[in-house]
């Protein structure tokens, strides 16, 4: 397949997931946002109050909101335009119960980040208000996107001399390479005891093709959306190319307290490998 029709796949895909996926979420996000990603993002995404804020593939708004509620005042945006109206029902039903002050305001537009001429078309409104945005976020979406540069570029363009973006994706060595859990059962001739480690199986990770995401397998709807594997340096090289310098990274996995003594195989038993990756970039010289 052709990068145009892989582009145009991978749209798609969260288009026909839109309902699906702001049902997964809800008001306050599944576990892996509240536990392991909210926190990356309320560490690096500093000043947030008083901020003017771009929050990128917003899915069905829990960032945007996030970053309203702290104060920032915050663009949302979406490729797909059927996730949008779902981001903008649930803000305005926000609105409505009083967990958001009206005062706390998000604007919400649709911006293929897969596109250049979106991005040209966006950057050209933005700056004839602004002179660029202090935080730009992108959570749980890097993965999702076949081609960087156009985002790269973007942000160079678009964050302000000591501003920051900041991202979360699962893990590229422990996640999307599509590594195997393995879990061996030893029985212990001193103790007596069964005792169970578990480990990674890495067969490939420099070169991993496209992969559908599992989550969605089984509801009914259109064929799950591709997750793009990148090894780091393929993750971060369209970044530093475009002028920007990583000042932050975080791995983050459950502790303990999430094991799932049911499921052995449960990735939430495997600890000690992480499965989100966060980190923030500055425009370099800032």
């Amino acid at each position: 397949m052709d990068s145009v029709g892989l582009k145009s796949q991978a749209l798609a895909a969260w288009e026909a997931h839109a309902e699906s996926w702001d049902g997964l979420m809800g008001d306050s996000g599944n576990k892996y946002f509240s536990v392991l990603e909210l926190p990356i993002l309320d560490r690096m995404a500093l000043g947030r109050n008083g901020a003017y804020a771009l929050d990128l593939a917003t899915g069905n708004g829990l960032v945007a909101r996030w970053l309203a509620q702290e104060g920032a005042s915050v663009i949302a945006t979406d490729g797909s335009r059927p996730m949008l109206e779902q981001a903008k029902a649930r803000t305005e039903s926000w609105y409505q119960q009083g967990k958001l002050n009206h005062d706390r305001k998000i604007s919400f537009e649709v911006l293929d980040v897969m596109d250049p001429q979106c991005w040209d078309a966006f950057i050209s409104r933005s700056l004839e208000t602004c002179d660029g945005f202090d935080i730009i976020t992108m959570n749980m979406a890097l993965m999702d996107i076949p081609d960087l540069k156009p985002l790269a570029i973007a942000l160079k363009r678009l964050l302000k001399p000591s501003a920051c973006f900041v991202a979360t994706l699962l893990h590229p060595l422990f996640f999307t390479s599509g590594a195997d859990r393995q879990i061996n059962v030893h029985e212990n001739p001193v103790t007596g005891e069964r005792e169970v480690t578990r480990s990674i199986v890495l067969k490939h990770y420099m070169s991993v093709p496209p992969a559908r995401q599992l989550l969605f397998w089984g509801n009914g709807e259109a064929p799950p959306p591709f997750s793009f594997h990148r090894p780091l340096h393929e993750l971060f090289v369209p970044f530093f190319q475009a002028g920007l310098v990583l000042d932050a990274l975080e791995e983050m996995n459950f502790d303990e307290s999430y094991r799932n003594p049911v499921r052995e195989y449960s990735s939430n038993n495997f600890t000690q490998f992480p499965k989100i990756l966060g980190f923030r970039l500055r425009p370099s010289g800032s």
